[in-house]
């Protein structure tokens, strides 16, 4: 892997763009004043507290990302907020529809197992995703984009230890309207986007109708295929309407999603540490795969793929969204109902060789229903407030077989198939509050608290050659209270500086995929958070330059972490969670927004984090071993952003080109805590995922057709061709195999909108 300068000495890059900022400061006053007409930088509004107001007076660390700025991009997902926004890691999950690891802060959590609650809240039209599943989302027709970073528990839904990604779409206009969006680059990639508003009925009911297409091939070189492998093809579409009436204002969103991905690996299995690898003469041709498909540590080997059983994920779901809201003359009654379904298919060639060594076919429903109801207002001019209660109900069937190649038959004595089917059924209650008193003009304190009642049973027949070896069907409950308070004073110059605590707690459950006895009926505990945070929220030179700053200090215990261990026969291997005791997480954020010509918009990010294992003992080789030497999953010490959009008048008034430009560094991280075989105190070096420095750059000429906003844009994606590893996985000494990063696209797009 190559080494950037950036991660060998990345403050001497701070330096430089702190360097850069003050430069463009100092111009700004002069800007100001040749502007023929005074400017500033347009107002983001947030929700982030649920009460509309400037990010610039929030007093939490809420990220707004425009979605142009994504569409600017030619993002195909959210995984562009990766370095646009500070301590925010996102990776796909290659075992499951569109799925996804998201970290924020360092806190993370990326199996697919529908057993497992998400460290990171993902909510679309205030519904709360329960599963990583489907969270890799297209960001066309997004209204905003916020990014909460730290506990989330009195206003959001359902609780969550890390954060929230919170994604509204735009509500029906009620004037006849289109927009649409075709991409494609040179890796096939084939987009249409398109969303439709027909003129209201009557004088209360307006209609929208939008429809997503993706398909797509891959960047890997499969050899035993024969071509490259790894495409997808995606339709989501729907249909919104919003009724107006009095105080009454309700959308109703029912969409449909039918995806089909193919899903490559490579292989990653050492000599002497894989049993994939074992170098033993004599085998039989098919039992182990050739040499070359064992001990590739090359950058370029990353990119070639062996697997000989075709991985596809295929996924059908349906999700209906109900928001009504009731604005009283004293107080705003919010009611949001969300119901969906899913039905997944996943084979997967793990082993990623050549040989039948180990496959699965996971074939999976799940459904869920949430309820959040609340109410806010006034309760006199200096104190407001926001009360509610939320409900959470899934239920998830997963039917998994697992395909046993020749050598373990022969080796291990395992049958030719294994596999479980599991019943599982999680509901969760609660009850928030948070107040909101301004005690003067300046000196506003907010506190408020959740109370959760989290219950969780499911029943796991584990089959062996198709008969039953057990049963297990445990239950078990949980409740928790998570207080919340801050305290925000406004300087005379109109800065904000804050100080918040908050409690995160994630509910404890069962191992889906436990394969003995005891680990699918004995449960893991609640992990719980303890954030501390202190911030300052800064606007400069008549609102044409904002910096905001946050440092913070979080303690972990109890934390949840999958585990991947040896079973015994039929099963191998297992997936199973355990809490790795307690950790300290602490970092720093900047963020900038500045206006130096009214033509041209800059924007950055700096985010700095130290994470660390307190306590972490596991059994290894039966002996109980301090490993709390090993990092934390994708915790990049460093995370760094700039960017901008320079608009040109060209030709016309009503013609101007945007060129576009970002640049995005994430540090190197670790993918896996899975002990290393040399030393299991430190992290398998196979799972280490190195710096990465991503440039996107984009051309956009809007002109007037008729009554419709034409463009037209061509595009380039990681242009400076950044390789490397995304992820990796070691499973029980058995196989290791790893996926790697996109590479680089040029495109075009065009379109409209009237």
């Amino acid at each position: 892997m190559r080494t950037h300068a950036f991660a060998r000495a990345p403050w001497r890059a701070l330096l430089r763009a702190g360097t850069l900022l003050s430069g463009l400061a100092a111009t700004l006053p002069a800007a100001a004043q040749d502007a023929a007409v005074p400017s500033a930088l347009e107002e983001i509004i947030v929700t982030a507290t649920l009460r509309a107001e400037s990010i610039q007076d929030t007093p939490v660390s809420v990220s707004a990302i425009p979605p142009t700025q994504l569409e600017r991009a030619a993002a195909p997902d959210i995984r562009d907020l990766v370095g646009r926004v500070p301590n925010l890691v996102i990776d796909p999950v290659n075992a499951g529809p569109s799925a996804a690891a998201i970290s924020i802060r360092g806190i993370s959590f990326e199996d697919i197992e529908k057993s497992f609650d998400p460290a990171v809240g993902v909510l679309v039209d205030g519904v709360f995703l329960g599963t990583n599943t489907g969270q890799l989302l297209d960001f066309f027709d997004f209204e905003s984009i916020e990014v909460l970073r730290g506990p989330q528990g009195t206003l959001f839904g359902r609780n969550t230890t890390a954060g929230v990604i919170n994604i509204r779409r735009s509500k029906p206009t009620g004037e006849l309207g289109m927009k649409l969006l075709a991409t494609f680059d040179d890796n096939g990639r084939r987009d249409v986007r398109t969303v439709v508003n027909l003129p209201k009925i009557g004088d209360f009911l307006s209609l929208k109708a939008f429809w997503f297409h993706n398909q797509a091939n891959d960047f890997y070189d499969n050899k035993i295929l024969g071509r490259d492998y790894g495409g997808r093809n995606y339709d989501q579409y729907g249909i919104a309407a919003r009724i107006q009436r009095g105080a009454l204002d309700a959308v109703l969103i029912y969409e449909r999603v039918d995806e089909v991905s193919e899903i490559d690996t490579t292989p990653l299995g050492r000599t002497g540490v894989d049993l994939i690898c074992a170098p033993i003469p004599g085998l039989p041709p098919g039992f182990l795969p050739p040499r070359n498909q064992c001990d590739r540590t090359t950058e370029a080997q990353l990119y070639e793929t062996f697997t000989n059983v075709p991985g596809v994920a295929k996924n059908k779901g349906d999700a209906f969204t109900a928001n009504i809201e009731i604005d009283t003359d004293r107080f705003v009654i919010t009611s949001i109902t969300g119901y969906r379904t899913s039905d997944e298919s996943v084979r997967q060639d793990f082993d990623s060789t050549s040989v039948n060594f180990f496959d699965t076919l996971r074939v999976q429903e799940y459904k869920q229903f949430t309820q959040e109801i609340r109410a806010a207002g006034n309760i006199t001019p200096t104190m407001n407030f926001v009360v509610g209660a939320y409900y959470f109900f899934a239920n998830y069937k997963l039917d998994q077989t697992t395909f046993f190649g020749p050598f373990l038959q022969f080796a291990a004595g395992l049958p030719p198939t294994g596999g479980n089917r599991v019943d599982h059924n999680s509901s969760s209650m609660a009850i928030f509050g948070d107040v909101q008193w301004r005690v003067t003009d300046a000196l506003r304190i907010t506190f408020g608290g959740r109370y959760n009642w989290d219950d969780k049973n499911y029943v796991n027949d584990y089959l062996k050659t198709g008969l039953p070896q057990f049963i297990a069907r445990p239950s078990a409950s949980w409740e928790q209270f998570q207080p919340k308070a801050s305290i925000d004073y406004r300087f005379a110059d109109g800065q904000l500086a804050y100080f918040a605590f908050a409690r995160g707690y994630r509910a404890g459950g069962f191992n889906g995929r436990g394969q003995t006895a005891f680990s699918a009926n004995t449960p893991y505990d609640p992990e719980t958070v303890n954030s501390y945070e202190l911030g300052l929220k800064t606007n400069w030179l008549d609102n044409r330059l904002t910096m905001n700053l946050a440092g913070f200090i979080t303690k972990y215990n109890d934390k949840q972490e999958e585990i991947v261990q040896p079973a015994p026969p039929p099963a191998g291997q297992e997936t199973i969670v355990a809490n790795a005791a307690t950790a300290t997480i602490s970092g720093i954020e900047f963020e900038f927004r500045a206006l130096p010509f009214d033509s041209l918009n800059l924007y950055g990010s700096v985010g700095w984090l130290d994470a660390r294992y307190d306590r972490f003992n596991s059994l290894i080789g039966g002996v109980v071993t301090d490993i709390s030497n090993r990092d934390l999953r994708r915790t990049p010490s460093w995370s760094a952003s700039i960017g901008g959009d320079w608009t040109l008048p060209v030709g016309g008034d009503d013609r101007e080109l945007v060129l576009s430009a970002a640049w995005r560094y994430v540090g190197k991280y670790q993918t896996t805590i899975v002990g290393a075989w040399f030393d299991p105190t430190v992290n398998d070096p196979r799972g280490l995922a190195d710096a990465r420095n991503i440039v996107d750059a984009s051309a956009t000429y809007f002109f007037d057709l008729g009554k419709a906003r034409m463009r037209a844009s061509i595009f380039g994606r990681n242009i400076l061709n950044d390789k490397g590893l995304q992820s990796a996985l070691p499973v029980a000494g058995l196989f290791t195999f790893g996926a790697a990063r996109p590479l680089r696209t040029f495109g075009g797009e065009i379109g409209f909108d009237f």
